[in-house]
């Protein structure tokens, strides 16, 4: 099969997959669901043989399917553009979407309208796809608005729960403030540039007599980077990914580990040519990726909310993510983003079947002790947990202690000190992953009777995406160094990075992230095992701290405060002084008023009464006559009048 056939399969697919779901959205027949999961499963297959293709250089470059847009000084085609970024995007996107459209199979086995769920998923899919492999920037665009619509869909998809329906606005309108520096950015490359085609922008950013000042570059990055931080959850654009929790747990997989938060990342790494021409940019996404990384991880150590514990990780480990970016070390930081699409999903399905044994509770005081309950889920979150805080030969280990070593080594202001921070930053990490596996496997169980009748172990349908998940979060990272590191197999963007790592980086450098990884355990294993009662001791210590964490900053009640109520106010006053009382009442309302009033004047004479007809009719004899005596007695007057009307 060519490029051609492949790329339509992989787009293909789910795009007939979620047309097909919502036709059929009320027929709940299983048949459908695993039609959708069999559609999902052809773009994977896909997916696999494009990036074999791909590995061994048979099929490159960009595939024109048809010209969208077509105008004097601008061409637009519709078509894909496959290089190794987007076939492994290609590949991480299918597979973890397959995952857990089979899992969703099991969890959703009682929904009513769970086809359409289906559909929202295959779409999710499609349109994440469709951003990975654009060829230009517009048909990215595209894709970037369209992640934006099915992840509204989903996090709404309980709609009759008011908590599901705000959390699914909230994200839309916030994704819509990083969009517009998208939509900017996408302007000025357009000015300056005059192409919104990849192959030809990049060619253009060597070529220095086509480069505008090196100003305006910094400014388009920093606008890029806007865009990255909305869909990414970076910290001021943030607050809608803990909300997010309120979709299905399956969602929250597919959100946090393969689509819509790692599209900003994927942004940044598809941009890389321009921002290493963008230092200041650069030193924003550095500064930004930082505090996003402390800011979640401190909230984390407070949260009570098992998804939303995981979603503050995604967000810190997203901020060292954009670390390795504005480090230089693209490829360090999309093997994370390959490496904690397998631990994050994995950890979020585990998530998914304790929340669904323990009948929808997802407290974590008020579980303990279920690891004689759930011991496959229990098992499979340690691998989880070994792998996000980075223990030796688990994923995580390879991807996240290269970025710490790719910063030392970098060449950017105070790289030493930003190492120092991402050390203490791997201890935060470690504190709240073990807490929360302690407290939730641990210990003696707070639930109460009722919910401890019902606690049922995980189906087969949702434990073996789980096992799949686990085994690929202690794999995949020896494997995700094998493919972008092997020049052999054309996966290399970053040249011998890692032999520079392994040449110039100090042995205490590699092993200074293990022994915070190990601190962080020991402290959680005497405070959450051993001592107990110390936690709550800390926090009734410093409970002003403990509240300010709590409360995730109040950044929340900021917004709401200071930005939102402010408009909030100004709406109401427009509406009321504005539209109601000038535009509706001397407007529409104003016009109907007033033939209302001039039709109940020219009702009054319609009496009914033959004499007041009659007496109409004279007076209007007598007016005509006046009138013309007038006219017959004053010959000037009566000129003037006709004149006066024939120029009417």
């Amino acid at each position: 099969m060519n490029s051609f056939q492949l790329g339509c399969l992989c787009l293909g697919a789910p795009f007939l997959g979620a047309i097909f779901a919502y036709i059929m959205a009320h027929n709940n027949r299983k048949a459908g669901q695993w039609i959708c999961v069999n559609a999902i499963g052809i773009c994977f297959l896909s997916g696999c043989v494009l990036f074999y293709k791909i590995a061994k250089s048979e099929i490159s470059g960009s595939v024109h399917l048809f010209t969208w847009i077509k105008a004097e000084t601008i061409r637009v085609n519709w078509g894909f553009l496959f290089d190794s970024l987007s076939t492994l995007m290609i590949l991480i996107v299918s597979f973890i979407s397959l995952l857990v459209h089979i899992y969703s199979v099991g969890y959703m086995r009682d929904e009513p309208d769970k086809l359409s769920f289906f559909g929202h998923l295959n779409l999710f899919t499609f349109m994440m796809i469709v951003l990975v492999s654009a060829p230009n920037m517009l048909q990215l665009f595209c894709g970037w608005e369209g992640v934006g619509l099915a992840s509204y869909l989903l996090i709404g998809y309980w709609h009759e729960k008011p908590s599901a329906t705000t959390a699914s606005i909230k994200a839309f309108v916030m994704n819509r403030i990083g969009d517009i520096g998208l939509v900017l950015a996408l302007g000025a490359i357009f000015t300056f540039f005059h192409t919104l085609d990849f192959e030809h922008f990049f060619s253009l950013l060597k070529e220095t007599e086509c480069l505008p000042k090196d100003y305006w570059l910094n400014i388009i990055g920093l606008l890029l980077l806007l865009g990255a931080m909305g869909k990414s959850g970076q910290f001021g654009l943030h607050t809608w990914l803990p909300d997010a929790m309120e979709a299905p747990t399956p969602v929250s997989a597919l959100l946090h580990a393969a689509t819509m938060v790692t599209a900003g990342v994927f942004l940044i790494i598809r941009f890389s040519p321009l921002f290493e021409l963008a230092p200041i940019a650069k030193q924003a996404m550095m500064f930004i990726g930082l505090t996003t990384g402390f800011f979640a991880g401190f909230v984390a150590l407070t949260q009570t909310d098992i998804k939303k514990i995981i979603a503050y990780s995604t967000c810190s480990q997203l901020g060292m993510m954009f670390m390795a970016c504005a480090a230089g070390a693209y490829s360090v930081a999309f093997l994370h983003l390959f490496t904690h699409a397998f631990f994050k999903a994995l950890l979020f399905l585990c998530a998914g079947s304790v929340i669904h044994a323990m009948s929808h509770e997802q407290n974590i005081f008020k579980m303990g002790g279920l690891k004689s309950y759930l011991p496959s889920s229990y098992y499979t979150m340690i691998i989880g947990t070994l792998a996000l805080t980075g223990f030796p030969f688990f994923a995580g280990y390879y991807s996240k202690d290269l970025i710490f070593e790719s910063i030392y080594l970098s060449s950017i202001p105070f790289a030493q000190v930003y190492y120092g921070l991402c050390l203490l930053l791997t201890l935060i990490t470690g504190l709240y992953s073990w807490r929360l596996l302690f407290l939730v496997f641990h210990g003696k169980s707070k639930a109460d009777e009722h919910v401890i009748a019902h606690i049922h172990k995980t189906g087969k349908l949702m434990q073996y995406p789980i096992n799949i998940l686990a085994a690929g979060s202690v794999i995949m990272g020896y494997i995700g160094v094998k493919l972008l590191i092997d020049q052999s197999l054309g996966f290399s963007w970053d040249k011998n990075i890692i032999e520079n790592i392994s040449v110039h980086v100090p042995i205490w450098v590699k092993l200074f992230p293990l022994v915070f990884s190990c601190l962080a355990l020991f402290f959680c294993y005497y405070m959450y095992i051993q001592k107990p009662f110390v936690p709550l001791a800390v926090a009734q210590k410093f409970p002003n701290l403990h509240k300010f964490l709590k409360n995730k900053f109040y950044i929340d009640e900021f917004y709401y405060h200071k930005i939102a109520l402010p408009f909030i106010k100004l709406g109401s006053f427009l509406y009321k002084a504005v539209d109601r009382n000038i535009i509706d009442k001397y407007g529409p309302d104003g016009f109907a008023n007033a033939s209302l009033k001039l039709g109940g004047y020219m009702q009054k004479p319609q009496t009914g009464y033959l004499f007041h007809y009659g007496f109409i009719a004279i007076l209007g004899i007598v007016l005509i006559l006046g009138v013309y005596l007038a006219m017959q007695s004053f010959p000037h007057l009566s000129k003037m009048l006709l004149y006066i009307m024939g120029r009417l």
